[in-house]
Order: C-alpha cells, then sequence, then structure tokens
C-alpha cells in the first residue's frame, strides 16, 4: 500500500473537526460561570437580567438579576433617554453577588446633591416607606440604557436598554 497525501475532503473534514473543538475550548476559558455566548433564539431565551418593576406607590426601579457579577466590583451607570450619564451610588449591599433569585434594584431619591441614582439589594428600600419618605420616577420616561462595568475583568457585565414610563413619559 503506498501512501500518498491525503484528499481534500478529508483535509476539509479534518480541519472543520479541529475548528470546532478549539472553539469550544476557547469559549470555556473566556466566558466567567454564569454567562453565555450572547446566542438567543425566538422564544427560547430566558428572561431579560435588566427589567422595569413597580416599586414603592408604584414608582418604577430597575431590576438587576444576573448571578454571578459582584456588585463591589462594578460600577453601575445610567444613560437617559436623552443621553445623559448618570452615575449610580451605593446604597446597601448586604450580598454583594445576586444568586439564587436574589436582585439589586436601582431607584431615585436625591440626597445630599448627589446624582439621586442608587443600588441597593435591601427590598425595604424599594418597596417600602420604612428608610425613607419615598422614592422618585424616572424622569424622562423612555429607553434607560443600564450597564455594570466589572473594573477588575475591565467588561460590561450587563448592558441592557429597559422601558420606564416616568411622570412625562408618552407610554
Amino acid at each position: 500500500m503506498k501512501r500518498g497525501s491525503i484528499s481534500t475532503g478529508t483535509a476539509t473534514i479534518f480541519a472543520v473537526v479541529i475548528a470546532a473543538v478549539m472553539m469550544t475550548a476557547v469559549a470555556a476559558v473566556l466566558l466567567p460561570p454564569g454567562e453565555t455566548a450572547g446566542i438567543t433564539v425566538p422564544g427560547r431565551s430566558s428572561a431579560s437580567p435588566v427589567e422595569a418593576v413597580a416599586g414603592y406607590n408604584g414608582t418604577s426601579v430597575i431590576r438587576i438579576a444576573a448571578d454571578a457579577v459582584n456588585l463591589t466590583e462594578c460600577r453601575v451607570y445610567l444613560t437617559d433617554p436623552g443621553g445623559v450619564l448618570h452615575n449610580v451610588e451605593t446604597a446597601v449591599l448586604t450580598n454583594t453577588t445576586p444568586a439564587d433569585g436574589r436582585a439589586a434594584y436601582i431607584f431615585y431619591l436625591p440626597v445630599d446633591g448627589r446624582s439621586g441614582y442608587w443600588i441597593t439589594d435591601e427590598p425595604d428600600l424599594v418597596f417600602t416607606d420604612t428608610y425613607h419618605s419615598g422614592i422618585r420616577s424616572f424622569s424622562p420616561g423612555g429607553d434607560w440604557r443600564v450597564v455594570v462595568y466589572d473594573q477588575l475583568l475591565k467588561k460590561n457585565r450587563v448592558d441592557r436598554v429597559v422601558l420606564i414610563s416616568g411622570p412625562s413619559s408618552p407610554v
């Protein structure tokens, strides 16, 4: 039996198999636990980790339910519908990494000349008036962009747009 070069078809099959193995290995190394490759299938995708929910007196708050995101290592930013960037201050974070159905909430309460936007995982801060006289509405209403930037990994862990019906909202 004479040995010679392999056929083009065989070489193509080997190349495809090697590429598939390499892509799987690279994805396993680069994606931290809890993240996906961003592939969504219509009708099959999980719920968004960011949504607007009704807080105290029906005022909109932003709920973030992103597992495996350590919020103490992240900066949170909001961009309002007019394109203005707002820094989000930390109010109370008792559980720095939301998991097991827990969530963090972004709410608006202007205090002491700060931005007025706060993040907490303490539900009483957004759903009751136990600690304050009540949270305020996001204004203006419309599409707000939420970015959770991980300072250690140097990348966005959450980057979503959420519709909020504010006091001047046409929606």
